[in-house]
């Protein structure tokens, strides 16, 4: 069994409505982002509904894009565990799920370009009354058919600031430049779960890898942890291995320490606190599973990630995600 991963795993249910009635209106570019529980016979009509919105929101105001990711497994190098357990989680969620001994799991990014616009669009009504319906557990009838039942299944909703993120071609602060970024995910998508190969290489269709690390941080330190984290990014975002290769670096295994620069990276900040306390995703696209996991151990990563961990109160958890679905406006 993995330990806790995602913040509807650590806390249950939880949403930003009310925090959104209290506290101060946040400015910028935000996504609305949900994780969510979801049983395996209401994936198609899920994964439709998504899609349908999606070309809907191309007609909203400061849509930016959307992206809905599936649940696969979980990073170990992430928590500094021994080198010997690099990427033995890489699969054990969705592996898991498909055994029907867990729940399937996605999450979902919905990007605007302002608060204003993202409420108008009516992206969160949205969610609550076609994709909640669908989030109730099932169970096997007499006739061994799966049966809907009436126990509810937990999600988070969340409203996030992107403070930094970087692809190839620079580290971005701005918003312009963050807008244009978030028009622009550079994720490859795959129509369902691409097996994994066991040295975590690229997948046969080279489906991209997501990972999004949950912390949180004491609020008072909003300011400081976001200076330490875009330092933190611009590191990942630029460094491969081996060092010397005059391109991105060389395709990692398992069994080495070679890895190719990050496809993306960024910084996103919870628009609202709980308590005194304030959550992120460090959320990052890697072309494969050993990209991601020789990248942790590299110490130049592992020096500049000293200073933001130093502010962590709970976390990191990072699992591992494939895109489903991608669009961009």
């Amino acid at each position: 069994m993995l330990s806790a991963t995602t913040f509807i795993s650590a806390c249950g249910s939880s949403s930003s409505d009310q925090a959104e009635q209290t506290q101060p209106k946040p400015t910028g570019a935000l996504t609305l982002y949900y994780e969510f529980k979801i049983a395996g016979p209401e994936i198609p009509n899920m994964i439709a509904n998504v899609k349908n919105q999606a070309k809907a929101l191309d007609g909203k105001t400061g849509f930016l894009s959307l992206s809905l990711k599936e649940m696969v497994g979980d990073s170990t190098m992430v928590e500094n565990l021994d080198v010997s357990l690099k990427g033995v989680l890489k699969s054990s969620y969705i592996d898991a799920a498909k055994e029907g001994r867990r729940p399937f799991f996605y999450t979902l990014y919905i990007r605007f370009d302002s608060y204003d616009n993202l409420v108008a669009s009516g992206a969160k009504e949205w969610f609550k009354n076609t994709i909640e319906p669908q989030l109730f557990a099932y169970m096997k009838g007499s006739d061994g058919k799966p049966v809907k039942t009436q126990l509810p299944l937990a999600y988070h909703q969340g409203i996030y600031k992107t403070v930094a993120a970087g692809d190839a071609s620079g580290v971005y602060t701005t918003q312009a430049d963050i807008i244009t970024f978030l028009k622009n995910q550079k994720d490859v998508s795959t129509p369902s779960y691409d097996p994994i190969p066991a040295d975590g290489t690229a997948t046969a269709n080279n489906a991209s890898i997501s990972v999004c690390n949950h912390v949180a941080i004491d609020a008072a330190n909003t300011e400081l942890v976001n200076q330490k984290a875009t330092a933190l990014l611009t590191v990942a975002q630029q460094t491969y291995q081996p060092s010397s290769n005059a391109t991105d670096g060389t395709p990692g295994t398992l069994s080495d320490s070679n890895y190719q620069k990050a496809v993306t990276t960024e910084i996103l900040q919870n628009a609202y606190t709980t308590g005194d306390i304030r959550d992120y995703l460090f959320h990052g696209v890697w072309k494969s599973v050993a990209d991601h996991e020789n990248s942790h151990i590299d110490p130049r990563f592992m020096k500049a990630a000293g200073p933001v961990g130093a502010y962590v109160v709970a976390g990191p958890w990072e699992p591992f995600y494939q895109t489903i679905v991608l669009h961009n406006s």
